[in-house]
């Protein structure tokens, strides 16, 4: 989203919140009476039902669950104890409780925290995304996690040791769910120990979507160490829907509120300062103020994963201009580059080796402007695995010519176990989900079919061990009878490199101290003489002191004025441009009249 489509949507939620806060008080009404007679727990955000069989192949048709989980407020966690799952069982974890089918649609709990001994993944089975555990001693399972964006752990019930000890926070809270919360679908940030890049403000935001009247902050560490007592701090509206936080220090917990006991969020895990929570989606993103709007960066199979399993990093922006993606891994002071800035938005990583790598998205656009998103993605060593596991599969689908042979290799790893050997079988299926070959298992890595006819199939690689463990994956082919030409990658040519306008708030790690000393290239050099003083060079307009006048000083200054860290530090002195001794949203007004030669000089009467 450009800068100046924000601008107009807060304007235009201004309106709307007026409309929203009149349909929220009746909705919040219908919606408590809703939760009473749904038996919510508590303490817990909400009910959450099982679904499952004992199936590597399951259909997902009833419409009873198999039952309810527990809260349990002394851990923090909701659990299920499951019992007689011995070998496949697939399942889902919504809150819906009516119906399967739906439920597999909604699932509220996607990822995987932790199977402890117990094979355990989210994917594709039989046509369906869940999650399938293999139990083949037949114990009882306790499946449990802290929130559903959490993912979802798996250990021997009993096995108190396995399960997390700290409790949540005691302070009495209220108990009302925010009426319309939902469960978020973006990629979200994970990490939970923010810190502030030094001469930054440490602001956190959220986007009233919802129509509250009010937002308060409620924050915590621990129970002696809050932002203030319930229900917390009343948050400033800065413009249209968004309602900001000063943060005296650093805190890992949060609740929004409207002031009282009557509507709020559940209790969530900071991501760091710069990030703005929407109330009514339940999403948490990158306050970015950048002309280079990130709309997604992701991979195609989640945190963790084994070595040389096959991963697809993506990602879309817009931007002035043509995007160019940029893709990166870091290991330690290791970078590897998987691919230099191009129209290439998706790029496979095959990782040699178990590590926790740093994932880094770059994205440029035609005008120079820059932003940046980073992932922490682990790796684990499959060498002495159990359960067999697809590492790659080659082609993974796309488009393939009819009456023609193709061929399909597969790489696996696992199935440690028994005689040590793995066992593959390759199922076609056509767009009707009729099987068009004779699938069997065979030691055969590699497979070849021909595509009779035009249209849309779907070929499952299963993977067996010698216990009967077995990985299914899904790939979609279209068979055509001649295929696409493939379109040239653009790479980035010669593109002005300006100074990021907008990094994602990377808590963990601080911002660089080093300054540029290349001005860019094609700013046109300022009018204005800069003149010397003590200390540090006076350039009135050089925010971001690479002894230029450009848009990046107002950039700097416009996240300086949010809160959102720079770069590196910004020069105080040189940003306050119209002398009223503060650098805020005007000085950046000003620095852009400059630049176009609407004013020729900055001076106190610019106040």
């Amino acid at each position: 989203m450009r800068l100046s489509d924000k601008f107009i949507r807060r304007a235009l939620s201004v309106v709307l919140c007026l409309i929203l806060l009149v349909s929220t008080t009746a909705f919040a009404v219908v919606t408590g009476a809703a939760e009473a007679d749904a038996g919510l727990a508590q303490t817990g955000a909400n009910t959450y039902y099982l679904w499952g069989e004992n199936s590597n192949s399951p259909n997902f048709n009833s419409n009873t669950p198999t039952g309810a989980f527990t809260y349990d407020s002394a851990k923090g966690y909701y659990y299920y104890d499951l019992a007689g799952s011995r070998g496949d069982y697939c399942f889902v974890i919504s809150t819906i409780n009516n119906s399967a089918n739906y439920a597999v649609k909604t699932p509220a709990v996607q990822k995987v925290a932790n199977g402890g001994s117990y094979y355990l993944q989210a994917g594709n089975y039989h046509g369906f995304n869940c999650l399938h555990l293999w139990n083949p001693t037949g114990d009882a399972i306790r499946i449990y996690f802290t929130s559903a964006s959490a993912g979802v752990n798996a250990v021997k019930a009993g096995s108190e040791s396995a399960e997390p000890t700290t409790p949540a926070p005691t302070t009495p809270k209220p108990t009302t769910v925010t009426p319309t919360t939902v469960t978020p679908t973006t990629v979200k940030p994970t990490t939970v120990s923010p810190t502030t890049a030094p001469g930054t403000k440490n602001y956190v935001y959220c986007d009233n979507e919802a129509g509250w009247s009010t937002v308060y902050a409620y924050m915590w560490n621990s129970d002696s160490d809050k932002n203030k007592a319930w229900p917390g701090v009343t948050m400033t509206n800065i413009g249209g829907s968004v309602w900001r936080y000063e943060m005296p220090k650093t805190y890992k917990n949060i609740i929004f509120n409207v002031g009282s006991d009557s509507t709020k969020t559940g209790d969530m895990v900071l991501p760091g300062a710069g990030y703005v929570y929407n109330n009514k989606t339940g999403d948490w993103e990158v306050y970015d103020t950048s002309p280079l709007q990130v709309s997604s960066y992701a991979t195609d199979l989640q945190s963790p994963q084994y070595d040389g399993v096959g991963v697809t990093l993506s990602a879309a922006a817009e931007g002035e201009g043509t995007v160019y993606y940029k893709f990166s891994v870091k290991s330690g002071s290791a970078t590897t580059v998987l691919s230099d800035f191009s129209t290439r938005n998706s790029v496979p990583w095959v990782p040699a080796s178990a590590g926790t790598y740093t994932l880094v998205y770059n994205f440029r656009d035609a005008k120079g402007n820059t932003n940046q998103r980073t992932k922490t993605y682990v790796i684990e060593s499959g060498t002495s695995v159990e359960a067999p596991y697809i590492k790659t599969v080659s082609p993974a689908g796309g488009e393939v010519k009819t009456s023609v042979s193709t061929k399909l290799t597969v790489s696996a790893g696992g199935g440690k176990t028994g005689t040590n050997l793995l066992f593959y079988k390759y199922t076609v299926k056509n767009a009707a989900g009729n099987i068009v070959n004779t699938p069997y298992y065979t030691r055969n890595t590699s497979y070849s079919y021909t595509f009779t006819s035009a249209g849309t199939y779907t070929v499952t690689v299963s993977v067996q061990a010698s216990d009967n463990k077995t990985v299914e994956r899904d790939y979609t082919f279209s068979a055509v009878g001649s295929l696409t030409p493939t379109q040239a990658i653009e790479t980035q040519g010669n593109v002005p490199t300006q100074s990021p306008t907008q990094a994602a708030p990377t808590p963990t790690t601080p911002a660089p101290t080093q300054k540029p000393t290349t001005p860019a290239p094609t700013t046109p050099a300022p009018t204005q003489k800069p003149t010397e003083g003590s200390g540090a060079k006076i350039l009135k307009g050089d925010a971001d002191e690479d002894e230029d006048i450009s848009v990046n000083d107002a950039t700097f200054i416009q996240r300086y004025d949010v809160g959102i860290p720079t770069p590196w530090p910004i020069n105080l002195e040189n940003a306050d441009v119209n002398y009223d001794g503060e650098v805020d949203i005007s000085d950046a007004t000003w620095i852009q009249r400059f630049i176009v030669g609407i004013i020729t000089a900055f001076s106190p009467d610019l106040s």
